[in-house]
């Protein structure tokens, strides 16, 4: 107030000094060396103030430009309408772990809201030094505000949410965090993670909390999954099969290779089941009694699940070849170079079967210059048991036609997984190196009729 006044009286001084301009002169009379005096006086004072200002706004800006607690202070207290400085000094207060001090930080917050109140950013910061010092009311009332500054912003609603969270006000809590989600995806690892560390009530957060869009649920699914939580993952997956909604089969597949590798084969083929249906995954066609999944290769493999899995290695590279088939559209191709002598397993597929039953493993081969003394064959085993017997095909080499390898498989009273797999056992000659091509077609395990065979015991 005081400069305004000051400003006036200079101003006041230099144009009584000033004649009234008619309408065809602009010019500036000043008559007499005391008028002439006084408005040099006024212009020398008028100068000098706005040098000051800038003066002080420059070392401000100097001042603010650090994170020097004592710095930051002298460029809030030359430009105390700046809410940035303030909003700084409680940054500083709240980070300093060796002299902290959160009610200071909260009063320089306090500083920067009545400063700007519209930014949300300062009313958050303000909300978390309130809650930090125990002021849950006010950290609140402080939340609220920044919901008025930026209704629709998703890192108000989240910061809120989980604030709602640590004071155990969960369905708040929920609805806050829904709506950042909404907006924001990203957030829901962090979401999930979160509020099942506070509630543990993981069907209530999955009604609640995420959005109705496959999206949210594939992405908690992950999480679980990653996280070694299987029957959470399966929650998370039964409540995604709910939705109705798109879902593509290689997203489902880790859930059941899972399963798989966990033992749990009913759930595995539960899910699968579940998975083909609501992905329209191709399967094999017409009545064949196989349960091999895919045995004429006649879609893509999804390397995983119960689908078959090709593992590459050094030495061989597989393909389809829809020119050399023994049935249907195509083939699989394995063509081995000669580089190395395999120990290969690496075209399987896990099949689920029932204990002490008989089963008959068919599948057709044909080979082109397959090479050393150890052949192509295909293996059938429980791969969770290995004191169970290995059913073994007889090993072809060298060059033959389309021919049927077979065998008869009886399981074990524990058996509900069997592999089968395209098998190369290790050659112990001095020339061993796998060379030739092999294509397999048309594999199939098909239980034989109820006969009474109780198998091993």
């Amino acid at each position: 107030m005081a400069e305004e006044v000051w400003y006036a009286l200079c101003f006041g001084v230099a144009l009584r000094t000033l004649p009234v301009a008619d309408s065809s002169s602009m010019k500036i009379a000043l008559e007499g060396a005391r008028s002439r005096w006084l408005f040099f006086v006024g212009i020398i004072l008028i100068a000098g103030s706005l040098a000051m200002e800038a003066g002080k706004v420059w070392l401000a800006a100097y001042d603010g430009a650090t994170w020097d607690a004592d710095r930051l202070l002298r460029a809030a207290q030359l430009e105390p309408t700046d809410a940035d400085y303030w909003y700084r000094l409680g940054l500083y207060e709240k980070w300093n772990f060796e002299h902290r001090d959160l009610r200071r930080a909260a009063f320089y917050f306090q500083q920067a809201t009545e400063t700007d109140p519209r930014s949300d950013r300062n009313w958050m910061d303000l909300a978390e030094a309130y809650e930090a010092v125990g002021e849950s009311a006010h950290a609140r009332e402080a939340f609220d505000r920044a919901q008025l500054a930026h209704p629709s912003s998703s890192d108000v609603a989240w910061r809120l949410g989980n604030f709602l969270l640590r004071q155990k006000d969960y369905s708040e809590a929920f609805v806050e965090i829904r709506r950042a989600l909404a907006t924001d995806p990203d957030l829901t690892v962090e979401a999930v993670s979160e509020c099942s560390k506070a509630t543990g009530d993981l069907p209530r957060i999955l009604t609640e909390v995420l959005p109705n869009h496959s999206g949210y649920y594939l992405t908690a699914l992950d999480y679980f999954l990653s996280q070694q939580e299987t029957d959470a993952a399966l929650t998370v997956w039964n409540r995604l099969v709910g939705l109705n909604e798109s879902i593509n089969m290689p997203q489902v597949v880790p859930l059941v290779n899972e399963l798989i590798l966990q033992g749990r084969v009913d759930d595995a083929l539960g899910v699968w089941r579940q998975a083909l249906a609501a992905t329209n995954w191709p399967q094999d066609e017409g009545a064949n009694s196989s349960l091999v999944f895919n045995g004429g290769f006649e879609h893509d493999l999804l390397n995983g699940a119960f689908d078959w899995r090709e593992d590459s290695v050094p030495g061989v590279a597989f393909s389809f070849d829809s020119e050399v088939v023994h049935g249907g559209r195509r083939a699989l191709r394995a063509t081995f170079d000669g580089s190395a002598n395999l120990d290969f397993r690496n075209l399987l597929q896990f099949t689920a079967v029932e204990p002490r039953h008989r089963y008959h493993f068919g599948a057709y081969l044909r080979l082109e210059g397959i090479s050393t003394d150890s052949g192509i064959r295909f293996a059938v085993y429980d791969s969770f048991r290995p004191a169970a017997p290995q059913i073994l095909t007889p090993d072809l080499i060298g060059s033959h036609p389309w021919s049927l390898v077979e065998a008869e498989v009886v399981t074990g009273p524990e058996t509900h997984l069997l592999v089968i797999a395209l098998r190369r056992i290790p050659s112990w000659k001095f020339d061993n190196k796998l060379r030739g091509t092999v294509w397999v077609d048309d594999v199939s395990l098909i239980p034989f009729p109820e006969d009474g065979t109780d198998g091993p015991r």
